[in-house]
């Protein structure tokens, strides 16, 4: 079923009456306005300016007064033994007596002893690999295992860093990788170690080593 539009509803049919009822009213409306006023002049805003008043005021000249110069220092006579100076121009004898006869001569000058301090030579630790003969191991000591170790199984490898002296003996160990349950029976062990000196230029240095120690469960 197909629906039309409602008369009230269709713009299209009141659209010319509309139209031309507008443009009468608006027509009447311009007449009127052009009736009333037949001529328009607007006036222009003139906004009051107040006068400025500009006042000048003289400045005396100002003058720099230089002050007088000091007066000359006076002239204090030297002794002198050239004979081509006038007497007047010398200093004349005084009799002062300041009272300095009666006192001790000062006393002598003690030299003070410089205790001589011998420097101790700061012994060089040569790297490794420089070294022209390195150090070898004649004594190696192995470490205890520790009980706490083999009642849980552990294993492991442990490398100590240890510095060799000039003498061949370990001096000093500096670092420990590996399992830390091997650490200090790794340490006794390498302090006991002994090695041939590393030499360089002919004499004996020290360097620093590398000490593995493996523990493994029989």
């Amino acid at each position: 079923m197909i629906r039309g539009k409602q008369p009230e509803a269709n713009l299209r049919l009141t659209y010319r009456k509309t139209l031309w009822a507008c443009t009468g009213l608006a027509t009447l409306l311009h007449a009127a306005i052009f009736g009333l006023f037949p001529s328009f002049e607007p006036e222009a805003y003139a906004k009051s300016e107040e006068p400025i008043i500009i006042q000048l005021e003289e400045i005396p000249e100002t003058k720099q007064e230089r002050r007088p110069p000091p007066p000359a220092r006076p002239v204090v006579p030297v002794p002198t033994d050239n004979p081509d100076v006038p007497d007047d121009v010398t200093i004349e004898d005084t009799e002062l007596d300041l009272g300095l006869d009666d006192l001790a001569p000062p006393p002598p000058l003690e030299e003070e002893v410089v205790e001589e301090v011998e420097l101790e030579e700061e012994e060089e630790i040569v790297e490794l690999w420089r070294v022209e003969k390195k150090p070898v191991l004649v004594k190696k000591v192995r470490p205890k295992y520790p009980a706490t170790a083999q009642k849980a199984n552990i294993t492991g490898k442990v490398f100590v860093t240890a510095l060799v002296g000039k003498d061949g003996k370990v001096e000093q160990i500096d670092k420990i990788t590996g399992p830390k349950v091997f650490h200090e029976v790794a340490k006794a062990a390498a302090l006991q170690s002994e090695f041939t000196p590393a030499m360089q230029n002919d004499r004996p240095v020290k360097v620093w080593v590398s000490l593995p120690f493996t523990f493994r469960l029989n």
